[in-house]
């Protein structure tokens, strides 16, 4: 999986549009507006959409589109690209991300210069400019239990929840932190060929971002959150709006899956 050694691409770019097609025009605008000065391949994963995924990402050349005739998990799809990449950094970017033009660079040049960060995020904030808490600590069984609960609703100021979701931290500094939310997730490749990469044995869409930055740091590598740019995260999961939906029984069996990998199956 090693072919970064024999080219000079800077970033490797991963997006996935599962009929997010209208969400991806934006998208796809605002990355191409950001990479002049960088040497960058571009994928898009048209995961058995019935939109016009596909039509937009024939206006760039840039765009490597992968299809799907049926549809498969985030896991999967990002490895696939993944497999075929070769920058020195590979970014997960969520199809309802708009860059701003200054964050590519910076990103890739701040990467540069700490060769001991694995992984790095910049600052997501929602269309109306309000932070996103998208640095965290790893989850306890305690935080996921408040929080599958939404207790953070009715007890914002509960401990171990604050702890988990580190919402005592305004999120505008830097700072070393367990893991970083896959909408905009950049890691090193020479850290992704130790670690591997995404584990396809979760559910699709919980977790795959919590376990990889688990195997980074544990690898000896640091997290870093990046406030200094940002993107705008549009952020509408369902499973954020109600407490009981069809997503509840997949993101239990994550739960039971991380902790039986990293804390209870050795």
């Amino acid at each position: 999986m090693n072919r970064a050694e024999n080219n000079n691409i800077d970033l490797s770019i991963v997006t996935i549009s599962t009929n997010e097609g209208d969400q991806l025009v934006d998208s796809a605008r605002s990355v191409m507006a950001g990479i002049e000065d960088l040497n960058v391949e571009y994928f898009v994963i048209d995961n058995n959409s019935t939109d016009e995924t596909e039509d937009v990402t024939r206006q760039y050349d840039k765009i490597q589109l992968i299809q799907h005739r049926e549809r498969v998990g985030f896991s999967t799809n990002n490895n696939l690209a993944l497999e075929r990449s070769s920058g020195r950094y590979v970014l997960l970017l969520n199809p309802d991300t708009i860059l701003d033009p200054e964050t590519l660079p910076f990103m890739v040049k701040y990467m540069d210069d700490y060769p001991d960060i694995g992984a790095s995020a910049c600052k997501l904030v929602n269309p109306d400019g309000s932070i996103q808490h998208t640095a965290r600590r790893f989850p306890t069984p305690g935080a996921i239990l408040a929080r599958w609960a939404h207790l953070d609703r009715i007890l914002p100021n509960l401990k171990i929840l604050k702890d988990y979701l580190m919402s005592d931290w305004d999120h505008e500094t830097e700072r070393d932190v367990d893991w970083l939310v896959g909408a905009f997730l950049l890691v090193r490749r020479d850290v992704m060929e130790k670690v591997g990469m995404l584990d396809t044995a979760f559910d699709p869409l919980y977790y795959e971002d919590i376990d990889w930055c688990y195997r980074i740091k544990k690898a000896g590598y640091r997290i870093r959150y990046v406030p200094h740019v940002k993107t705008v995260h549009l952020y509408d999961r369902e499973s954020a709006q109600t407490l009981f939906n069809k997503w509840t029984v997949v993101h239990f069996r994550n739960i039971l899956k991380f902790f039986w990998k990293h804390r209870g199956g050795r």
